[in-house]
């Protein structure tokens, strides 16, 4: 009885010196396009992951350094940091750990609980995180894809860690999995069935080896390589450069589709394959064996970026994050935090990432997109360039997401400092600024410094000012530079299909980055790192400034969209590559 006796006094001493339970975060409403499933129940029992981010310290002084490393002119530049490194500027407070396992053990949660660095993973069930939430989990359906996902409108925590804590997932955060869906454009108008295979063209239509006739119609690797000026560049297969594409949402890359594409477009890299890493369960079935699966984006990305790197080393990542096998709904899909935190635990992560899926920033809460930005920039402190795509959707196709006012739309991870968002561009004669391009300026992350005299310049001489009250003009402005994006030959089952979207653009650039990296690796430099504060400077004079065509707005808002114009836009970003002047200005060596 005494025995029992202590155990309640230590457990009430424990309770309250964490505090009462208050609102952590909250939904005002259910997002659209999101509704209540009233006849559907989750099942409390249902084994359910809860991740929990501690606060980080010296985020401001550690951001500054990683522009600090990623700065040509300044004396750092290119001292890249090791994880210890990172660890230990970025540490949470000792406290931090403290209360939160108190706050477990109260909850008897302690045992089901692991502490890795920042991070806390609780394995148990949604019975056991709702009572540690104090929350509701109920199911809920997107009636534009019909998928289900279980989800809370509101958490609450003890008062004592609102300080300490900085997201815990999954929570609020409803934009999973529809808005990670690959920003392939599905409804952008096909070409007549001959264009599928590449058009002939006479001698006379090809120049500096750009055959302009059939690259104005499709894309294949050899236009790409002409149009950008690296078809006799070769990187290394043996200098330690690597390029990753990641892969989400069950999208599978398929090996015999690749060789196909390779035999037919790149032969010179006949017999190239990619290495495979699969993170959190994620899979990558092959058609062949398992039967049908996803392979759009997959295959788009991995052909492209293996063919037009060759031969860098190139591996797809795969994600899980699918619903249960017992259940009809979502319940953990938190692709972004599982790829990123597994990519920060690796001795050496590939220098050149690309990601060709997004969100409307509006969409995910402002504390999540924090956290895995704050990701993004541990990740380039490593000496990693993350390229991403600026979204399919112009300025934003609704500008009525934000309750009471019309807002243009930025995505995520686009809006985010620590990566370089890529536009997309067509036809090649000129090139021009396609009309789903995405871009614009941030509501969460404000302008970094890198890019400050760009963006002003636009919105000072070039930017219509009736229009401006529908962007936040202090915001992080993307996209930073742009790519074809238009018609991509791209094999999928052994059938040739043209693929379209700045899905393509990123794996594209990504390439062109990852040659530039065996560069400056071959010749004794670092790898770039954080692109941008290059870009924006020494690099900036090197792009093929895009002049003409227009980014799509929406509906409500006559006339909006963004126009290509001279210099930096929001629609094309600096421009497009121009490897031989990158070149010159990456090592000095011109070729």
């Amino acid at each position: 009885m005494r025995f029992f006796t202590a155990l309640v006094f230590v457990g009430t001493a424990l309770a309250g010196r964490l505090g009462n339970y208050e609102v952590f975060e909250k939904l005002p409403s259910i997002p659209k396009p999101w509704v209540l499933r009233e006849d559907e129940q989750v099942n409390s029992e249902q084994n359910f992951k809860l991740r929990i981010h501690l606060k980080n310290q010296n985020v401001a002084a550690f951001q500054q350094k990683v522009y600090d490393i990623s700065t040509p002119e300044h004396n750092d530049y290119g001292a890249h940091l090791s994880h210890s490194e990172i660890r230990r500027m970025l540490a949470p407070l000792k406290e931090s750990f403290d209360l939160v396992k108190d706050w477990l053990e109260t909850r008897g949660l302690l045992e089901k609980s692991t502490f890795e660095d920042d991070w806390v993973y609780i394995d148990g069930t949604i019975s056991d995180v709702e009572d540690l939430l104090q929350a509701d989990y109920q199911v809920f359906e997107n009636t534009e894809t019909g998928k289900l996902t279980a989800r809370t409108l509101s958490y609450s925590l003890p008062s004592a860690l609102h300080t300490h804590i900085d997201i815990i997932a999954p929570t609020i955060k409803f934009s999973i999995p529809t808005p990670h869906m690959s920003t392939i454009v599905k409804d952008y108008p096909q070409p007549p069935a001959a264009k599928i295979n590449a058009i002939a063209s006479s001698p006379g239509d090809i120049h500096d080896g750009l055959d302009t006739v059939a690259c104005n119609s499709s894309i294949t690797p050899d236009c790409i390589q002409a149009l950008y000026k690296f078809k006799h560049f070769r990187g290394s297969r043996r200098n330690g450069n690597e390029l990753a594409l990641a892969g989400f949402l069950e999208e599978y890359a398929q090996h015999d589709d690749l060789t196909a594409f390779l035999n037919k477009y790149v032969p010179e890299a006949n017999g190239s394959d990619f290495a495979t890493v699969l993170i959190n369960g994620g899979l990558n079935l092959q058609d062949n064996v398992a039967g049908p699966q996803q392979i759009g984006e997959a295959n788009l990305d991995i052909q492209y970026g293996l063919a037009l790197a060759y031969p860098t080393p190139t591996t797809y990542y795969s994600t899980a994050g699918r619903p249960p096998e017992n259940t009809n709904y979502e319940v953990d899909n938190e692709p972004y935090l599982e790829f990123l935190t597994y990519l920060l635990k690796l001795d050496k992560i590939p220098q050149t990432i690309s990601i060709s899926y997004g969100d409307g920033e509006w969409t995910v809460p402002e504390k999540y997109a924090r956290t895995v930005c704050d990701l993004f920039s541990q990740v380039a402190a490593r000496g990693v360039s993350v390229l991403v795509s600026s979204g399919d959707s112009g300025s934003g196709s609704n500008c009525t997401r934000y309750p009471g006012s019309l807002k243009y739309t930025p995505d995520f991870p686009a809006s985010c400092p620590f990566v370089t968002t890529v536009g997309a561009t067509y036809k090649v004669v000129p090139e021009r600024a396609v009309a789903f391009s995405g871009g614009g300026f941030s509501n969460y992350f404000p302008r970094p410094a890198y890019q400050d005299a760009t963006v002003q310049k636009y919105l000072t001489d070039i930017a219509d000012p009736n229009f401006s009250k529908y962007y936040n003009q202090s915001g992080r402005a993307y996209p930073d530079v742009s790519a074809q994006g238009v018609y991509f030959h791209t094999l999928l089952n052994g059938t040739d299909n043209l693929l379209s979207g700045t899905s393509a653009s990123a794996p594209a650039f990504a390439a062109i980055v990852a040659l530039l990296n065996s560069d400056r690796i071959s010749n004794g430099l670092p790898s770039f790192g954080l692109l941008n504060p290059w870009l924006y400077s020494k690099a900036a004079g090197t792009f093929t400034d895009i002049t003409l065509g227009k980014g799509s707005g929406c509906s409500q808002v006559n006339g909006s969209g963004f126009p290509a114009t001279k210099g930096w836009d929001p629609v094309t970003g600096l421009g497009t590559p121009d490897f031989k002047k990158l070149r010159v200005a990456s090592t000095g060596i011109d070729s």
